[in-house]
């Protein structure tokens, strides 16, 4: 088979492998549409993920099942030639965190793309238990958006919206798009869109923003020098709730800083992928407004409602693909997203 390798910081080579051999719990798997996460763009410019490499990249992925191991096999519950879309944050079932229903806290995880090799080759091979069937009216193409919209889903229900909240996402990125599209799903009144760029703002209006606003180019027609100060007035003394999908330090500032009472606010995008990253909290200001700063981390449990959503069309996921790449242009396309090249939102490889 195929498959392009990291083989260090910036190179990606497409190489002739071997197709994976299965144990007695996997699956073998025919790749079949492939997102580029900003995680992969972390790895591609460091030349590592969490292993040295060689490794394949590429986490966010539907496929084929071409072969099925021996316990599956016997449960009866898996085809070859069903249709799935792959859950690459295979938790191991033993760790405390597992034992207590807490699968994105494992401590032994085997994450395809970060710890094995993952989606951006011809085959590809993962637990029988970490696929989920894609719904007949759910394309291949669509059905790669699942995990990051499981993850987004995750960060949204802490936000816990209640019918007719003023809510905002800071960050409109093919998540902040899903992101937005399910908060209006979940019964919000209004809600502000915060980016930088006004290409990316006017695709959230298309998709149900109610509100733009630009912090970055006082060219442009949403441009709000006090972005503080606007949703203030435009909420009636600030967001019930907020939700961060950007990692920038400033951004999480600013999200924390429009939260209104007993607002929650919940920072999706960490630190950018930078350990040493931190945003500074106005204690005093958090304290008078009784409001609650919440993290969120990976998609235990939500791959099922994403799912759902994008095969009921609760989440448009179609107008947010742009541009997608054959596997030998892999690193391109980890380049387009990089380096914004064609004004990207959602880029796929097809092997």
């Amino acid at each position: 088979m195929k498959a392009a390798v990291l083989v260090g910081a910036e190179r990606i080579e497409v190489q002739e492998r071997d197709i994976p051999k299965i144990g007695s719990n996997e699956l073998l798997l025919r790749v079949k549409a492939v997102g580029v996460c900003g995680s992969d763009i972390a790895y591609y410019k460091r030349g590592m993920a969490d292993v040295p490499p060689p490794i394949v990249l590429g986490h966010e992925f539907t496929a084929e099942i071409v072969e099925i191991g021996d316990i599956p096999e016997r449960l009866g519950l898996l085809e070859e030639g069903d249709r799935v879309v792959v859950e690459p944050v295979q938790a191991c079932g033993v760790c405390p965190s597992c034992k207590k229903a807490q699968p994105n806290l494992c401590i032994k995880p085997t994450v395809l793309g970060v710890s094995v090799d993952g989606g951006f080759a011809e085959y590809c091979k993962a637990y029988y238990n970490y696929v989920h069937p894609l719904p007949e009216n759910v394309s291949y193409e669509e059905g790669a958006f699942t995990e990051p919209l499981a993850c987004a889903i995750y960060g949204v229900k802490k936000m816990r919206v209640s019918p007719g909240d003023f809510c905002a996402v800071i960050g409109p990125g093919p998540i902040g798009l899903m992101m937005l599209q399910y908060i209006k799903a979940s019964g919000a009144s209004k809600v502000a869109l915060i980016g930088t760029r006004d290409y990316r703002l006017e695709k959230g209006r298309e998709l149900g923003a109610d509100h733009l606003i630009n912090v970055k180019e006082p060219n442009s027609k949403y441009y709000m020098e006090d972005p503080v100060a606007g949703v203030k007035e435009l909420s009636g003394g600030g967001a019930d709730a907020v939700i961060v999908s950007t990692g920038d330090m400033a951004a999480n500032e600013l999200g924390i800083s429009i939260g209104g009472p007993r607002s929650r606010v919940v920072l999706f995008g960490g630190a950018g992928y930078d350990p040493e990253g931190y945003a500074k909290v106005n204690l005093w200001q958090g304290t008078l407004r009784d409001m609650e700063i919440i993290f969120s981390w990976l998609s235990p449990y939500t791959f099922p409602e994403a799912l759902k959503a994008i095969s009921t069309g609760q989440v448009k996921v179609k107008p947010l693909l742009t541009h997608t790449f054959p596997l030998e242009k892999t690193g391109k396309a980890i380049e387009t997203v990089e380096k914004r090249i064609g004004n990207p939102f959602k880029v796929q490889v097809k092997p």
